[in-house]
């Protein structure tokens, strides 16, 4: 009996020959008539132009030579580690799950059927490390991140988020311009009902800026409120803002707050922003009493004194906003001294604002001034109550 041959396909299968040689005759090729071998030029066209197109789409890859084959096996085993899991169930949830119903879909479908086929699924085989995985290095720089990635311990970016989102300054000037727009409606006419509704949502959205401030701020010593606000820029412009909308008591506290930290106020002031505070606060000035004037100027004044002599109130001298609020509160105790209205001092109140006449004349007379935001026109009337006219001719030369 003849012995079956086994069949080999692909590279190593063997030639024709064994099976079948070609005839010593050649078949001749069917010929047709003429006509019937001619194609319509269009039909020929689209024939030629499909050949071409199958001849490009074999030969080219668009993703050649993009990567050696090293890198692709690289690649392929570092997508390998990463798929690996101890606890799929939990870990790929979703994947397992999909897996899951298409087994059911499956069952279903071949149910009463002898053979089952088997549901392909990704296998990701566990790859030993063989090698010890050493940490990274901290370059210094990096953040506290690991300055180089690998599968084993992937560089993670950094999380910067606001500490406190939800109560921002950007938050209070956005209400403080709710707060400014509703001001600048006042002028329109309302009922009685409506402008007191209307105040009492004002006065509302200031004292909710004044609690929020006090979160983000203060609340950290006594009797320094306002004043880690009043350090940055942005507090500055937010707190002269304000000002035009609070009562008189919580005036006066800001107003006590510079007037007692004005030498450390001045010396953080490097972007020159405390004048934007000299209009609000000059209007806080102008409704205080007599008494409430001496301990502001006494606050003043008193700062920073050293056993060799006033320091504080020459660099005061010195500042423009320092002078301009120091004018400030010595034209508002001259109004109030020349309106001829009761004072209703305090023990020892009159025996101070002359001592402190005395003590700003002195150092006015002497040190170089700098040009005020604004310069009273009582603050002569006033230096001619209490000094002789030399010292008056020389601080007239001296602060023009």
């Amino acid at each position: 009996t003849p012995k079956m041959m086994h069949l080999r396909f692909g590279a190593n299968s063997p030639g024709p020959s064994p099976y079948y040689s070609p005839s010593s005759t050649p078949v001749q090729p069917i010929r047709y008539p003429g006509p019937v071998t001619q194609l319509h030029p269009q039909h020929k066209r689209l024939l030629g132009q499909k050949r071409t197109a199958e001849r490009w789409a074999e030969s080219w890859d668009p993703y050649c030579h993009l990567m050696t084959e090293k890198e692709k096996e690289w690649i392929t085993r570092l997508q390998m580690i990463q798929l690996q899991t101890e606890n799929p169930d939990l870990e790929d949830y979703y994947y397992q799950e999909y897996y899951r119903r298409m087994e059911d879909k499956l069952v279903e479908e071949e149910l009463g059927m002898r053979s089952k086929r088997e549901p392909p699924k990704l296998f990701t085989p566990y790859i030993t490390k063989t090698e010890p995985y050493t940490p990274v290095v901290h370059i210094e720089g990096s953040l506290g991140q690991v300055a180089v990635s690998t599968c084993y311990s992937p560089r993670r970016a950094i999380g910067a988020v606001n500490a406190n989102p939800t109560h921002g300054s950007h938050e209070l000037f956005v209400v403080l311009l709710e707060v400014e727009e509703e001001d600048r409606m006042k002028g329109k006419v309302l009922a009685e009902a409506e402008e007191k509704k209307a105040k009492e949502k004002t006065r509302r959205k200031v004292q909710n800026i004044l609690s929020q401030l006090s979160l983000l701020f203060f609340g950290r010593e006594t009797g320094v409120e306002f004043l880690s606000c009043l350090m940055f820029s942005k507090g500055k412009k937010l707190i002269s803002r304000l000002l035009p909308f609070l009562d008189q008591a919580a005036g006066l506290r800001i107003l006590t707050v510079v007037t007692s930290h004005i030498p450390t106020l001045m010396s953080r002031d490097m972007d020159e922003v405390l004048p934007v505070l000299y209009p609000s606060l000059r209007t806080v000035i102008s409704m205080l009493t007599f008494s409430q004037l001496i301990v502001i100027l006494k606050n003043l004044t008193s700062v920073g004194e050293t056993p060799e002599g006033p320091g504080g109130l020459l660099q005061t001298c010195q500042n423009k906003f320092g002078l301009s609020l120091l004018y400030a509160l010595l034209s508002q105790g001259e109004r109030l001294l020349s309106s001829g209205s009761p004072l209703d001092p305090s023990i020892g109140d009159f025996e101070t604002w002359t001592d402190t006449i005395f003590q700003v004349a002195g150092e006015l007379s002497h040190c170089t001034l700098v040009e005020p935001l604004l310069l009273p026109s009582n603050l002569l009337t006033l230096f001619c109550r209490y000094l002789d006219k030399r010292t008056v001719h020389q601080l007239k030369s001296n602060m023009e």
